[in-house]
C-alpha cells in the first residue's frame, strides 16, 4: 500500500512545483469543515473562478508528466467521473506480489457555483495506517471535468492539500490508446455491457481499464496498472465525508 501511496504522497507533501507548465495557482482557501452528522462538504475550497478557462488539453512539460499524473487519482483519470453525491464504490486493490486491500471511493459533497458545480471526491485507503486522498472537481453539464486541488490526510499529520487545474482526463495524462473493444462482465455485481481500453504512457507501461456505467461514481469496474489491480467489489449510498479537518494549503511555487 505504501508503494501505491509514493507518487501522491511526494506531490503533496514534498513538491510546490507546477504539475503544469503554464497553470496558474487555484488560490483556494478551504472552508470551514462540515459538522458532524452533516453530509456536505467538508474542507471544500471556496468558489473560484480559477481553472475554468483551461477547457482543453493545456500541454504539460514532458519533465513534468510523472508529477502531474500523481495528483489525478487513477480511477478518475481512466474513468469518468458519475457525480451522484452520497454515492461509493469499494475496490479491492491488489499490488503486483503483494497481499490485497479495501479502497473505498465516494462522492461525498457538492457546491454550487456560477458557472459550475464543485464535487467533493474521497479515495479512502482503508489499511494501517489509514490514508484519505480528497480531490475537488469542477464541473458544467457535459463539460469535461476539472481537477481544482488534491489533498491528503494521513492520521494524526495534519491534512494538506495543494492546487491541480487539469482535466480528470487529461489526454497527456492517459496516455495513447493502444487497444479497445466491447466486452460484457458476465458475473458479479456489476454484470453487464462494458468497455474495455489499454493506454500506454511514455515509460512504455501500459494500464488496462474496464469500465461500465452500473459502476458508481467512476464507472470503473477494473484497473490494471503496473503496480496494482483495482477490482470493483460493492457499491452503495450514503456515503459522508471522512476528512474532519481543513487541509494546510500548500502554494504552487513558480517553475525555476
Amino acid at each position: 500500500m505504501r508503494r501505491l501511496l509514493v507518487p501522491v504522497c511526494t506531490a503533496v507533501l514534498l513538491s510546490a512545483t507546477p504539475a503544469m507548465s503554464a497553470a496558474p495557482d487555484a488560490g483556494l482557501t478551504p472552508s470551514r469543515p462540515a459538522a458532524k452528522g452533516v453530509s456536505t462538504d467538508a474542507g471544500t475550497p471556496a468558489p473560484s473562478d480559477a481553472g475554468k478557462a483551461a477547457s482543453s488539453d493545456s500541454p504539460i512539460a514532458p519533465e513534468r508528466l510523472a508529477e502531474a499524473r500523481a495528483l489525478v487519482p487513477p480511477l478518475l483519470l481512466y474513468g469518468q467521473l458519475q457525480p451522484v453525491v452520497g454515492t461509493w464504490v469499494e475496490y479491492l486493490v491488489t499490488p503486483k506480489g503483494g497481499k490485497g486491500f479495501p479502497v473505498r471511493a465516494a462522492v461525498v459533497g457538492e457546491t454550487p457555483r456560477e458557472r459550475d458545480t464543485l464535487y467533493q471526491v474521497e479515495v479512502d485507503y482503508q489499511t494501517s495506517p489509514h490514508a484519505l486522498i480528497i480531490v475537488w472537481v469542477a464541473r458544467a453539464g457535459t463539460a469535461r471535468p476539472m481537477v481544482e486541488r488534491l489533498a491528503l490526510s494521513l492520521p494524526p499529520n495534519t491534512p494538506v492539500s495543494v492546487p491541480v487545474d487539469l482535466l480528470a482526463d487529461h489526454t497527456e495524462l492517459r496516455g495513447a490508446l493502444v487497444r479497445q473493444r466491447d466486452t460484457e462482465l458476465r458475473s458479479g455485481p456489476f454484470a453487464g455491457k462494458a468497455r474495455e481500453q489499454t493506454f500506454r504512457i511514455e515509460t512504455g507501461t501500459q494500464v488496462t481499464v474496464v469500465t461500465a456505467n452500473q459502476v458508481p461514481v467512476f464507472g470503473v469496474e477494473s484497473l490494471r496498472e503496473a503496480e496494482a489491480l483495482w477490482t470493483a467489489q460493492k457499491s452503495g449510498t450514503g456515503a459522508r465525508p471522512a476528512l474532519d479537518a481543513v487541509p494546510l494549503t500548500l502554494p504552487r511555487l513558480p517553475v525555476p
